[in-house]
């Protein structure tokens, strides 16, 4: 059986890859688990709506309220609501202001809400807590690409990369060298020559 807070990051990471049905799964279980009996007088199918319901009335403590806001934020992003999803992700923060994972759920709920300016912020806090957190140092290079911080981002995607080669990093490093003019580059992307790029950028 799943522990509570490993159902909330599968949740997490099912939103992340469009599985909508299986994130909507892991909340129902967390619910089953650490709260067994909120789902009894529920009628009906069990879905994003009536789990949100379900989560807004529960009694909180200082030891779920992170966990609360957290799960409220993903249902508000399955719900299409990425401007609710990010004020639940900033109460989940302000408990819980050392989890790197929650403020790169921030920082993307943000970028998809259209405020890139402030997902940088997010994502930056994450990376001070954990430097090596690819998919935050990712997301900020993506951030970077949305602000025409060209340069900061393609040195956040060789960053990436020197961490851990990813055929998908690859891909959106070419985009970017591509937006930033720098076609004289994509020889060294089409044979992945990193060491030739970090040389380019000072990165070496």
């Amino acid at each position: 059986m799943c522990f509570p807070s490993t159902l909330l990051g599968l949740a997490a990471s099912y939103l992340n890859e469009y599985k909508h049905a299986s994130s909507t799964d892991c909340l129902e279980k967390w619910l089953q688990i650490s709260h067994p009996t909120a789902l009894t007088k529920q009628e009906g199918p069990v879905n994003a709506a009536t789990l949100r319901t379900i989560y807004s009335s529960l009694q909180r403590t200082p030891n779920t309220d992170t966990e609360i806001d957290t799960a409220l934020g993903i249902l508000a992003c399955l719900l299409d609501e990425p401007h609710v999803a990010a004020q639940h992700f900033r109460n989940a923060v302000s408990q819980s202001p050392h989890d790197f994972m929650l403020w790169n759920r921030l920082g993307a709920t943000l970028a998809n809400s259209d405020r890139s300016s402030e997902s940088v912020e997010a994502y930056r806090r994450a990376l001070s807590l954990s430097p090596g957190y690819i998919r935050a140092r990712y997301n900020l290079g993506i951030a970077c690409l949305n602000l025409r911080a060209y340069r900061e981002g393609i040195e956040h995607f060789l960053t990436c990369l020197k961490q851990q080669d990813s055929d998908a990093v690859w891909q959106t490093l070419r985009l970017a060298i591509s937006i930033a003019g720098h076609y004289n580059l994509l020889e060294h992307i089409d044979n992945k020559s990193l060491s030739s790029l970090l040389t380019t950028f000072n990165m070496e």
